[in-house]
């Protein structure tokens, strides 16, 4: 028999668990309606009256004077420009305004750039969506969804998508509303439609997920793979991989067909069409190929034809790697694995796992030395040398600006202290390890010129390691190696 009184002793806190949700939806939606009014008071239209004095109804020669002030401050290289987020006919935003707000909320970049680009979307493309929200009928992730959903179709499309859904929003799913949009590009962009349907070539993309960070070291030797991909194509490579992982399984593998698929990629990628002879002898009681396979395939050397796999290895190692004594881990005191990084691959991994890569036939090895980071290296000229950009980016392997993620591989190193050539004063070795810091270009150039607030971000370096970044409105953030701290 059912328990009502367990049952009734648990509503309260099923009722409490309703409460917080409805409180994290009203809180989204606020969000949303906070973000859309920054992204309009930094919009074409708000920022010269901001910028150059509060004027109404400004004649023209006063508004041509306005607006020669803002190409004169802003039409530099590299300084504030104005972003199109949404779709077509909604209003651009300040790119550095919305820099200011993705650091202020921890997001990164591209991630607040995605969030401005749905209220604005939502907001100017989407007003019957939006007066829901506003009533607090819809929550917030929904109105973001179909924002991101819109954003590419022409103003009369977004208007008729907005009009068909408006009243369905806070229940339909995701499945309804792509189809309506797919409804909607068909109807007022046919043409369009046709040449998706008849270019789809265009569109075809292969990744491979190299940069995201592993969730463990034993996991760090694999990576995945997705694209869209010509069906011809396709079904070439199906029928290669289908054809090397039967061969595996001939040659006596005991792995899954979903392992030997994924082995056999490496082959092809090295330009081998077939597997390398193996003397029967030394297969470990593989099974060997049976005599009645009439149509033996011709193998490829050890050598392969195709582009030879390059290791190249940052090595560290300590007093008991060179003695050939066993790996204790310093912390938990007990034998531990021998690990190495990979530069190209920005990962740590195992040793086992970076042997059998080297093992393989025609790979070439690059051993780096080892770097001293601790080391003050510096130099009297503006440029960077490469054993300087080298320390650097190894101590920082990310850009320095707040929040950000980009690869410091890519970035700028910029002079925390600005550069002073020394014939004008400037002290001898200012180029050093201790005064440079990567910045990816976006972030390299707020740190430059001006945002809308009028003036530029500041950054002062406090240590190794640490920054300490001010915005144009006076925030501040700690850039430390574990991530960023507001203050």
């Amino acid at each position: 028999m059912f328990d009502y009184t367990w049952a009734m002793s648990t509503s309260p806190l099923l009722d409490a668990i309703r409460a917080a949700k409805q409180r994290e939806d009203d809180a989204a939606r606020e969000l949303l309606i906070g973000v859309v009014e920054w992204a309009d008071r930094h919009t074409t239209g708000a920022l010269l009256p901001d910028l150059y004095g509060t004027y109404s109804d400004p004649d023209e020669e006063a508004y041509d004077a306005a607006e020669s002030a803002w190409i004169q401050r802003f039409g530099m290289p590299g300084a504030d420009t104005m972003l199109e987020l949404a779709g077509a006919g909604a209003p651009e935003v300040s790119d550095f305004a919305v820099t200011e707000l993705a650091t202020a909320l921890g997001r990164t970049r591209e991630s607040g750039r995605l969030l401005v680009g749905d209220v604005v979307e939502a907001k100017h493309r989407l007003p019957k969506v939006w007066a829901r929200l506003l009533a607090g009928q819809v929550t917030a992730w929904r109105v973001r969804r179909l924002a991101q959903s819109t954003r590419g179709l022409s103003a009369e499309a977004a208007a008729f998508v907005d009009a068909q859904v408006a009243h369905v929003i806070h229940t339909v799913g995701p499945a309804v509303v792509d189809r309506l949009v797919l409804e909607a590009t068909a109807r007022f962009d046919p043409e369009s439609t046709e040449v998706a349907e008849c270019d789809t070539r265009a569109n075809l993309f292969f990744d491979l997920d190299l940069t995201t960070p592993a969730t463990s070291v034993g996991t760090a030797s694999a990576v995945s793979a997705y694209g869209l991909l010509d069906r011809a194509d396709a079904e070439d490579l199906e029928a290669a991989v289908r054809a090397f992982a039967d061969q595996l399984l001939a040659d006596g593998s005991t792995d899954d067909l979903s392992v030997r698929r994924a082995k056999a990629l490496g082959y092809l990628a090295r330009g081998q069409e077939l597997l390398p002879d193996q003397d029967d002898a030394t297969q470990d009681g593989r099974a060997a190929r049976s005599a009645s396979d009439g149509r033996r395939r011709d193998r490829a050397t050890d050598t392969p034809t195709g582009p030879r796999r390059t290791v190249v290895l940052t090595v560290h190692l300590s007093d008991a790697a060179l003695t050939g004594a066993p790996q204790v881990d310093p912390v938990t005191g007990t034998l531990g694995l021998n690990l190495a990084r990979l530069d190209n691959h920005r990962q740590l991994l195992t040793a086992d796992a970076v042997r059998e890569w080297c093992g393989t036939p025609g790979t070439q090895v690059i051993v780096k030395p080892v770097m001293d980071l601790a080391d003050t290296v510096a130099v009297d000229s503006y440029e960077v040398p490469d054993r300087i950009a080298a320390r650097v980016k190894l101590t920082r392997t990310t850009c320095s600006f707040p929040h950000c993620r980009r690869p410091a591989e890519s970035a700028d190193l910029d002079h925390t202290v600005e550069y002073v050539p020394p014939d004008r004063g400037g002290p001898l070795g200012q180029t050093s390890t201790e005064n440079l810091a990567p910045l990816c270009r976006h972030d390299h150039r707020a740190k430059t010129h001006p945002s809308p607030a009028g003036k530029p971000w500041a950054v002062r370096g406090l240590s190794p390691g640490h920054w300490l970044w001010t915005s144009p409105l006076g925030h501040r953030y700690l850039v430390h190696p574990d991530g960023t701290t507001p203050l």
